[in-house]
């Protein structure tokens, strides 16, 4: 999971947050969870691959934000550098 929030001056700073095993709608709605409501409320963009289990897990954890399509899958290439 990769945090790509603008800084001040409008750059990005791709800050680790974590990474989470297994590649499952189930791990990813587990750790979206598990940071708490203050975190979850704060996403308003959540990127993923086509894997239909992230989707569920955005719209069950993620209320507020919008989900797009990663074409390039980021967050499969961050998990497993």
């Amino acid at each position: 999971m990769v945090d790509l929030t603008r800084d001040k001056d409008g750059r990005v700073r791709a800050r680790l947050l974590d990474l989470v095993p297994g590649r499952s709608g189930e791990a990813y709605k587990t750790w979206l969870r598990d940071r708490g409501d203050t975190f979850r409320k704060g996403i308003e963009i959540a990127t993923l691959d086509p894997f239909h289990g992230y989707k569920n897990a955005i719209d069950d954890q993620l209320e507020d934000a919008v989900a797009v399509l990663d074409a390039f899958y980021a967050e499969v290439l961050v998990m497993t550098m």
